[in-house]
Order: structure tokens, then sequence, then C-alpha cells
């Protein structure tokens, strides 16, 4: 078994999960290279741990990428609106760069572990969705993902490094950072800043179902992925769900909202909850049966889920109750 600590490179460091991410590689005693372009929408940074501002794929960053012992390769044009309004400049980025990065670290024999996503299954054929779930991608985001995966993942990968893809579900929770608190738009989030209005208002039709995970169990899964490429050097692949131990459609997320609004704000008036139409009914999917497993992973990463929804839903409105 190799030893714990590694030089750890980080693409897309200055985003959601690269920010949150950075402190607890540290914490863990890695060396890190981090790069980020900081043409997302995010840019989170850390003082004590400097980020190059360079694109993944330049010569530069592939260079101090080159004696890493593992990269995580987070960086990339997300979003599905971003990538359907330019289907070109996003590939560009998020293929053609990442085929410069796996090839140049297939060469040095440095692991890569990929972030990718549960938009890739598409309309899956069975559920719930596994592992071995095969990618059928509806939009142009989704299908970069999943073309993203076969570079790191497919038939050429694995073969002189192991290799691994990380498919996250819908993150939901927020985090600190230098006094800041970051979050993401999810449904989560959006509600609770909505209940201070009293009105919750639902993307049509409501019972589209999504699972849900908490962005600390997210960085969980992360740093194991770290430890399992490391303690496993053998040329190898393998796909992770990054995924929460529960399901819930929109409307569900809204009853929940309603009912511990209640119970925290007891005497105030109920919120009201209202259906609208849907800005991305186009290409949201629409599954009221949507499930994952995540069996394989939890046992290789030998990882527990440790958060719930209920529990940040409750916390969220305490927190807007006393001004924070």
């Amino acid at each position: 078994m190799r030893p714990t600590m590694a030089k750890v490179g980080v693409t897309g460091a200055s985003g959601f999960i690269g920010g949150a991410l950075v402190p607890r590689l540290a914490a863990e005693g890695h060396d890190l290279v981090l790069i980020d372009d900081h043409t997302g929408p995010l840019r989170v940074e850390h003082a004590t741990w400097p980020v190059e501002e360079l694109d993944f794929s330049s010569s530069e960053s592939l260079a101090l990428l080159a004696d890493c012992d593992v990269v995580l390769h987070l960086g990339a044009v997300s979003g599905v609106m971003t990538c359907a309004e330019d289907p070109v400049g996003s590939a560009r980025i998020n293929l053609g760069g990442t085929q410069k990065l796996v090839d140049s670290s297939r060469a040095r024999h440095v692991p890569v572990v990929f972030a990718s996503s549960f938009a890739v299954v598409g309309h899956p054929e069975r559920l719930p969705v596994t592992e071995d779930t095969p990618a059928r991608p509806t939009h142009e985001y989704a299908r970069q993902k999943a073309e993203g995966e076969q570079i790191v993942y497919g038939p050429e990968a694995g073969r002189t490094a192991p290799c691994s893809v990380i498919r996250m579900s819908n993150v939901y929770g927020s985090y600190q950072a230098n006094g800041t608190t970051i979050g993401k738009g999810n449904v989560v989030n959006l509600f609770s800043q909505q209940a201070a209005t009293g009105r919750l208002a639902v993307n049509a039709p409501g019972t589209q179902r999504r699972n849900f995970v908490h962005i600390q169990d997210v960085l969980a899964h992360w740093l194991a992925a770290v430890r399992f490429v490391r303690d496993h050097p053998q040329p190898a692949t393998y796909l992770f769900n990054c995924a929460g131990d529960e399901a819930f459609s929109v409307l569900e997320i809204a009853d929940k909202f309603v009912r511990l609004w209640a119970e925290v704000r007891p005497g105030t008036p109920p919120l009201r909850v209202e259906v609208v139409p849907n800005p991305r009914a186009a290409i949201e999917l629409v599954d009221p049966e949507f499930s994952v497993s995540r069996d394989r992973t939890a046992r290789l990463l030998g990882l527990t889920n440790q958060h719930r929804v209920d529990d940040t839903i409750r916390e969220l409105l305490r927190l807007s109750g006393t001004g924070r």
C-alpha cells in the first residue's frame, strides 16, 4: 500500500467543488498543484493555497501536473444552458482540453479522476441507476460529460495507471470560504431564498425526481477516490456513483419546506407553493421514479453518507431567521 500523502493536482480548483475540496486535501497532508482559468461563475480561493490562473490544457499546466501522483479533473465549462448556447466553444475545452490533459497524464502514468454528472444517463432503461448504467445523454452538457468519460474511462484508458470517473448527483448544501457562504443554485438553496418571500415557485410539472447528495458527502467521495487510486496502483478503470441515499421530487422538496417552516417558525404565515412554467422544459428530464444505487461505490470506497436533506433545510431556515 502506498503512503497516504500524495502530490495532488486539481483543475477547476476555484469552482464550487474545487474550492471546498482544497482545504480538505490540505488537511490530509497532500501537496497541492491548483489550476483554474477563473472564467467560471465562482472564484473560491484560499490565501494559504494559491491557484495558478491557467487553462488546464495549456503547456504550462501540463508541466505543473506532470509529476503529480494523481490529478483530479474538475475543470470544465459547466452548466446545461452554457453548453447549449456555445456547443463548439465548450466542447473545445471540455473535450479537446480533457483529451490533452489525459494524454499527458497517461504518458507519465499519472492517475486521473474525472468529474462527471448523472446527466449522462439520460432516460435510463432500468432503475435504479447503478455504476453499470450506460450513458444515454439527451442534451449538449450531458453529451460532453459522456464523451469526457470515454476519454478517461474508455477502451484506451486504464492501461498505464488507474483512472476513474465520479458521476455526481444533484449537490446541495453550502460551505464557508474566506468568511463567505458558498452555495449553488439548486432547488434546496433556491427554496431557502424564496421562503423569505412566503412563496415557493415550483417549475412544472413538479413531479421530476432527483437524487440529492450533500456537498460534504461529495468531498468525502473525492477524498476516498484519491486514497483508492493510490492504494490500487495497477492499471484499471473505475466508475463511482457520487450520490445521496435520498431522492425526492421538486414538489416533495417544497412540501418539506412547508412542514419545516411551520416547525422552525411557529406562528408565522404558512409558505405558499405555486407551480410555474419551466424555463428548462425542453431539456429537463422528468422521471417520477428516478432512483440511484451506489452499493458498489460504497463498498469500494468504504463510504456511508452522513447528511440528510431535512436537516439541511431545517438549518437553512433557522439561519435565515437569525439574519445570518
